[in-house]
């Protein structure tokens, strides 16, 4: 299972994007977890993870979709800190 601090590790491994969703998409009988976003007119998906039950999929997806809209508060108040000293 992966932790917040990973999962926020992997996402900061692409600066460049921002991840507005989680999204879960079936392949061979398994679940894969994506992060999602759009960027100048891109549309981005990057690979989290592969579960093998329905039930752990759902609540993995709840928990990234949680720490997702967690990560971006933070970017956001910091956005508006740094405005906010300008």
């Amino acid at each position: 299972m992966m932790d917040f601090k990973k999962f926020e590790a992997t996402l900061q491994l692409w600066g460049d994007l921002h991840f507005t969703g989680i999204e879960l998409q079936q392949r061979d009988d398994k679940s894969e977890i994506y992060a999602t976003g759009t960027n100048n007119h891109t549309q981005s998906q990057l690979y989290i993870c592969t579960l093998s039950t329905e039930i752990a999929s759902h609540i993995q997806l709840k928990q990234f979709r949680t720490w997702l809209h967690r990560i971006n508060i933070g970017k956001s108040k910091r956005r508006l800190a740094l405005l906010r000293k300008e």
